[in-house]
């Protein structure tokens, strides 16, 4: 055996502690810093712009987060999130890819995400994109008209044809990327209409994430009742069924019922049975447990003020809303409670149940009709695929 070819596969120690299970660690290099004033927000710019994160935290950040993984890690994923994060400028990234290659251990492979408006797209950026692979998500809520009215620039202008204009420019690229909309009560009655207004601009990965009600959303008048989310949620699956896009088009609210439904694992952190490995960093290293909880109850520490990510992560598994999420009492007695785990910590209200509840019911229900025939496993799953069309196997 050799043992130097096998510490040379493991993410070196550096005197840096190991998480005891693996985590995610999504940033926000400016912070809140946006050029869009979404009336929705969660998590609105306040004042002045926030500065980007200095180079010396980047640094310290990206080797730390690589080195803090468990041994047997061997992908390693990078989250870039805002405000708007192409504000930190493309030198900030092609600095910070630069560092992951010097910190990536053999073996280990290393992936980025980013979210973003759109509208700051250029052809360096998506050339960018894809030579380091980056997957891209685009918020967009539909049409024109949906679109400004639900998220205009900072100056009250629309933001619709500069969206448009950075999806045309990944698509030209070759850049994989996929758009989030904001479901709420406003566009509760539009489902059918704004899935075949996304999909007709190309989009084959769509994810469709209901409102939360922090920021500037209470404030605007924003809600969203659970029964028009389930109904939402509904059509959209209906819509998707009608039109034959079964593995063709992919809804990210679907294909992980039928993922957790067949491997019993979440892939996302909103219906996993335990949350708190999905932690958030501000850009002056402030770290929370959630993106969604950015709070003093959820505020784990400062990175650069020497609290290690380690100690942080496992700090944010330790917390009760991601070990109580899927023991509710209420849950315990649901049909759905395989796919849903009683959904986000940030959905409760004051009286301790979802919000959303009686929503991710009726979609949940919809949606794993015609799955329960087949046992829950990769027998269950192969018998399941061979019972679909075959143009639309996934």
């Amino acid at each position: 055996m050799n043992i130097d070819a096998l510490r040379a596969r493991q993410i070196p120690v550096s005197g840096v502690a190991r998480a005891a299970a693996p985590f995610h660690l999504l940033v926000k290099p400016v912070g809140a810093g946006c050029n869009l004033a979404c009336r929705y927000c969660y998590y609105p710019q306040r004042g002045d712009r926030p500065t980007r994160m200095d180079d010396a935290l980047l640094a310290q950040f990206i080797r730390q987060y690589i080195a803090a993984q468990p041994r047997y890690s061997r992908e390693i994923n990078f989250v870039w999130q805002g405000g708007e994060p192409l504000l930190a400028g493309i030198g900030f990234y092609k600095r910070a890819l630069a560092l992951q290659r010097r910190y990536a251990p053999p073996g280990v492979v290393i992936s980025n995400s980013l979210q973003t408006n759109g509208t700051l797209l250029t052809d360096a950026w998506c050339r960018l994109f894809r030579e380091h692979n980056f997957i891209i998500g685009v918020s967009l809520d539909g049409d024109r008209q949906t679109q400004d009215a639900h998220r205009p620039d900072r100056r009250g202008n629309s933001s619709y044809d500069a969206a448009l204009r950075g999806i045309a420019l990944l698509q030209q690229h070759g850049v994989a990327f996929n758009l989030l909309v904001v479901v709420h009560d406003g566009v509760a009655d539009a489902a059918a209409a704004l899935y075949d207004q996304v999909t007709a601009l190309g989009a084959r990965f769509l994810q469709f994430q209901p409102l939360m009600l922090e920021g500037d959303a209470p404030a605007g008048g924003y809600s969203l009742s659970a029964a028009n989310w389930g109904r939402f949620m509904r059509d959209i699956y209906r819509r998707w069924r009608q039109r034959g896009d079964v593995g063709r088009v992919f809804v990210m609210n679907i294909e992980h019922v039928y993922a957790q439904y067949f491997t019993q694992v979440s892939p996302d952190c909103v219906h996993a049975a335990r949350c708190g490995g999905n932690l958030v960093m501000e850009q002056d290293g402030g770290v929370y447990a959630c993106d969604h909880l950015i709070d003093e109850a959820h505020r784990l520490g400062r990175f650069n003020a020497g609290d290690e990510l380690a100690t942080l992560a496992d700090a944010a598994r330790a917390l009760p809303f991601g070990r109580r999420k899927s023991v509710r009492r209420e849950c315990q007695r649901c049909s759905v409670k395989m796919v849903c785990q009683g959904g986000c910590p940030a959905h409760l209200g004051p009286d301790g149940y979802n919000r959303l509840c009686a929503g991710y019911y009726a979609f949940f229900s919809e949606v794993l009709a015609p799955l329960r025939r087949y046992p829950r496993d990769a027998g269950g799953l192969a018998l399941w695929r061979s019972a679909q069309p075959e143009a639309s196997r996934p």
